[in-house]
């Protein structure tokens, strides 16, 4: 709970030059909060990777700040999360996000720490997995956007780690970008994502550095033909070395088809994969005291990506859609997985609600 009062304390500072502000004719004050219920459930007896295990937690995010020039926004916001079913704490995490947003017409730009939720970018679960997507939900850095016509792209560093006794020094770097190849429909496009993920050691981990880079280009096309139709072809290149142990990179590689249909909000996605383990350091290592690999601290992706078997395929069956005015949003899915051995299943539900309410701080004349 001292770590409430001190966010809270952070507020209340941000709010102090309301009155200096308030001679500026533009000045809003911004308050609201996010809800987000998380429900993550796997059934993956007897297959090679994956865990089967059931997931249930929620977050309360109740933020304030200013607003001024209609361009710029300084906020403050506390994220507290809740596991369910843990009766013994209030709040499993509380944390801070604090970030200045500048937002033009064609141009944005992030400072600090910011939900991921403001990325805009097309990573697939080969970089961020869902149950990543919602417990690793902040970015703690810069991010830059560019939202055109016919294209948008955007850049992301992300500090996810300092240097510390108990602490890896780790930054992810995320870029994607996307262009319209006709000018008027918008059915055809070409993109790319990209990741740089420097992991590296801390005080009592020395000379563990490890690279994880992923480039990924695609080609797609969307279209009506009585349901919405969006086809995607990716291609997969990967350069990843453990430093101290290797002296060459390995650079695992592959291709995905991804295919989803959509109507009413019911949808169906599929994902095909094939191509090699993309997670090659994740339950082996040569380096010293890790020969059990590095896990998920090094790999955010969708764990399916790392199978020996040549093959990964998804099909997801859901329902995705928003309710008064965009405020209230669900989206529930079952997901059928083969690991190119056996068949998986998970079940997925999230519900998520928005709200902010302007307040201009001037009087009317």
């Amino acid at each position: 709970m001292s770590r409430i009062k001190i966010y809270l304390l952070l507020a209340l500072c941000l709010m102090l030059p309301m009155s200096k502000l308030s001679a500026q004719d533009s000045a809003r004050l911004l308050a609201g909060v996010d809800f987000d219920t998380y429900f993550y459930n796997s059934e993956y007896s007897g297959m090679q990777i994956g865990e089967s295990q059931t997931l249930f937690s929620s977050r309360l995010t109740p933020k304030i700040g200013l607003e001024w020039e209609e361009k710029n926004q300084l906020m403050v916001a506390i994220d507290m999360l809740s596991n369910f079913g843990q009766n013994n704490v209030a709040f499993d995490k509380v944390r801070p996000q604090i970030y200045y947003r500048f937002s033009a017409p064609k141009v944005r730009a992030h400072a600090g720490i910011f939900s991921r939720e403001e990325m805009i970018g097309d990573y697939s679960d080969i970089f961020l997995s869902d149950s990543t997507r919602f417990y690793d939900n902040r970015v703690q850095g810069f991010m830059g956007q560019y939202i055109g016509n016919r294209a948008h792209a955007e850049l992301s560093i992300d500090w996810c780690g300092m240097f510390s006794y108990h602490s890896r020094e780790k930054f992810r770097i995320l870029s994607s970008g996307r262009y319209y190849l006709d000018r008027y429909h918008k059915r055809f496009y070409a993109g790319y994502a990209l990741q740089l993920f420097h992991y590296a050691g801390s005080e009592q981990i020395q000379g563990c550095v490890v690279d994880n880079i992923i480039i990924n280009p695609f080609l797609g096309t969307r279209f009506n033909a009585w349901a919405d139709f969006d086809l995607k072809l990716h291609y997969i290149q990967t350069m990843q070395r453990d430093r101290s142990v290797e002296q060459s990179m390995r650079t695992p590689r592959g291709a995905m088809l991804e295919a989803k249909i959509s109507k009413w909000g019911v949808y169906i996605d599929e994902q095909i994969y094939f191509g090699d383990n993309l997670q090659p350091y994740y339950s082996h290592s040569k380096h010293r005291g890790f020969e059990m690999g590095y896990g998920s601290d090094l790999y955010a992706g969708e764990r399916f990506f790392g199978t020996e078997g040549g093959i990964y395929n998804s099909t997801e069956i859901g329902y995705a859609n928003s309710f008064f005015n965009q405020t209230v949003s669900v989206n529930a899915y079952i997901a059928l997985q083969n690991d190119g051995y056996k068949w998986g299943t998970k079940q997925v539900v999230q519900l998520s609600v928005k709200l902010l309410k302007d307040i201009r701080l001037t009087k009317k004349k």
